[in-house]
This record gives C-alpha cells, sequence and structure tokens, in this order.
C-alpha cells in the first residue's frame, strides 16, 4: 500500500510540472489554419505570426500586421498576451520572438495583408533581401508604427 501511495505521488508531481512549462506557440498549418483577425485561410509560409495567450492558447494570423491590429485593437486584453512570434522568411518552419525578429519594409517584396513586411532571424539573410528588394531594415516597435499609423486607417476597419 505504501508502494502505491509513493507511486501516485510521483505520477501527480510529474503530471504537475510537465504542464508548467512557458508557454509556446502553435506551428501554423499553412492552408488549413485561418487567420483569426482578418478570417482568411493562412496560406504564404513565408509570413504567418502567433499570438500565445496567458492560458496557453495560439492565435494565428497570415502576416504580422493582422497580429499586430488584433493587439491594438484589444482583442485580447494586453495583460493576458503572453509573447508574440512571427515566422522566419528564409527558415518558414521556424517562429522567432516578435522582438528578436529583424523585418524588411519592402513594397517590393508583398506580404499577404499588403503591409509589405518580412522578418528574419538572420540579419545577413535579412540585408541579403534588402540588397534584392530594396527596402529598409526596421525594427519590432518600427512594424507596430507602420501599423498602427498606416495599415490600420486604411484596413482594419474593414476587419471591425
Amino acid at each position: 500500500m505504501k508502494n502505491n501511495s509513493i507511486k501516485m505521488s510521483v505520477l501527480i508531481i510529474i503530471l504537475l510540472f510537465t504542464g508548467c512549462g512557458e508557454p509556446k506557440p502553435e506551428n501554423i498549418s499553412f492552408g488549413r489554419d485561418v487567420c483569426v483577425y482578418c478570417i482568411m485561410t493562412i496560406v504564404q509560409p513565408q509570413y504567418g505570426a502567433v499570438l500565445v495567450s496567458d492560458k496557453r492558447r495560439s492565435y494565428k494570423f497570415d502576416a504580422v500586421e493582422c497580429m499586430i491590429a488584433y493587439y491594438l485593437e484589444e482583442r485580447i486584453p494586453k495583460e493576458n498576451v503572453h509573447s508574440m512570434w512571427t515566422v522566419d522568411f528564409e527558415h518558414t518552419e521556424e517562429l522567432i520572438n516578435v522582438e528578436d525578429a529583424i523585418y524588411l519594409y519592402s513594397d517590393n517584396l508583398p506580404s499577404p495583408m499588403g503591409l509589405n513586411v518580412s522578418a528574419y532571424k538572420n540579419m545577413e539573410f535579412a540585408q541579403s533581401m534588402q540588397e534584392r528588394y530594396e527596402g529598409e531594415i526596421i525594427d519590432w516597435n518600427r512594424v507596430i508604427d507602420l501599423v498602427e499609423m498606416t495599415w490600420l486607417p486604411q484596413w482594419g476597419p474593414v476587419y471591425q
């Protein structure tokens, strides 16, 4: 009986700790998942973004601009946002924390929702894309500003 109690205690502890890690983003299933902001199927693997709530729910978007708009409009309260992620343009199966990503803003490299921002983990690759497509290397705060000042006034009300 004592052995069963010990085994049960160990099992309970294991179950408690396996669910206690940091919330992580779910991968995007391109061609199947739907953007929670614009309700379009997420199809372009070089783009896409995921917002993770503090309750471990992954909200998927077809472009970073949709995720930022969703965040700025507080469709989920900001205090309930755990983290935000974007697809690495070079390695489309990899998600990068938005604050760690390098962004290229280029009209010659259109994104699905028209802000024309792509995200990169590697600065050298981002610079090679800039040489090829022109544009400006920017940071996360500048991407937010672009969405707030240019994209949302033009497209946001369509999705409200």
